[in-house]
């Protein structure tokens, strides 16, 4: 083989050699810090989808015993009734009885607490994305699941679901109300606990052997 043959075989090695993919961490998973650009980026798309969750399960659990949805107004904006500033809002008309009525305001935490549930067993199936990017978008979508359950343990307004709730109960002040605020905010922390181990899961997938991943909840508003 003449000089000139060995030094393009030798061009066309490295080239080959520079075209295989070093693995996934290297080649196809982001930085960190991209990560948590697009998740910011995610954060009004996922308020906007969990504000129609939150109040489309108001409508279906109207719908579920049989009264009439008025208004449906997924963003936020002001009651004309009350006055009252709220980031969405439904009104139904037929509920019959404190059991509808009690139904109807915690038809969001029920169903907070299903898509959670399945966020979960998911996340420990072998079905979950072992990619950083297909963890982002279910991790953001959990997180904003999370925040709308553990919202109104620290939310005081008579306009507010879980005091409206609780008062159907005969829970009619703060003290009285004391218990199940403790009982949401042990359950919240629970939760909590568990997405803050799919935020440590999303951004270790692109670390090396034996580094810390870095933990950075990536920001989602509230619904």
């Amino acid at each position: 083989m003449t000089l000139r043959a060995r030094a393009l075989a030798a061009v066309a090695t490295a080239l080959a050699t520079s075209l295989v993919p070093l693995g996934p961490a290297a080649a196809d998973e982001p930085g960190d810090r991209r990560l948590v650009i697009t998740g910011l980026a995610l954060a009004l798309p996922t308020y906007a989808l969990g504000t129609i969750t939150h109040e489309g399960s108001h409508v279906v659990a109207a719908e579920l015993v049989g009264a009439d949805t008025v208004t449906f107004r997924p963003w936020p904006g002001r009651d004309p009734l009350t006055g009252a500033f709220q980031l969405g809002l439904t009104r139904v008309r037929g509920l019959h009885g404190d059991g509808q009525r009690f139904f109807f305001f915690m038809a969001p935490k029920l169903t907070d607490l299903a898509l959670l549930g399945g966020w979960i067993a998911l996340s420990e199936s072998s079905r979950y994305p072992s990619g950083a990017y297909g963890q982002l978008v279910l991790t953001v979508l959990a997180t904003g699941l999370w925040v709308d359950f553990a919202k109104d343990t620290l939310v005081f307004s008579r306009h507010n679901d879980l005091v409206k709730a609780t008062t159907i109960l005969g829970l009619r002040n703060e003290w009285r109300r004391l218990p199940v605020r403790l009982g949401f905010a042990a359950a919240s922390a629970g939760l909590g606990y568990l997405v803050l181990r799919g935020h440590q899961r999303m951004f270790a997938v692109n670390d090396a052997p034996g580094t810390a991943p870095l933990v950075l909840p990536v920001l989602t508003t509230g619904f």
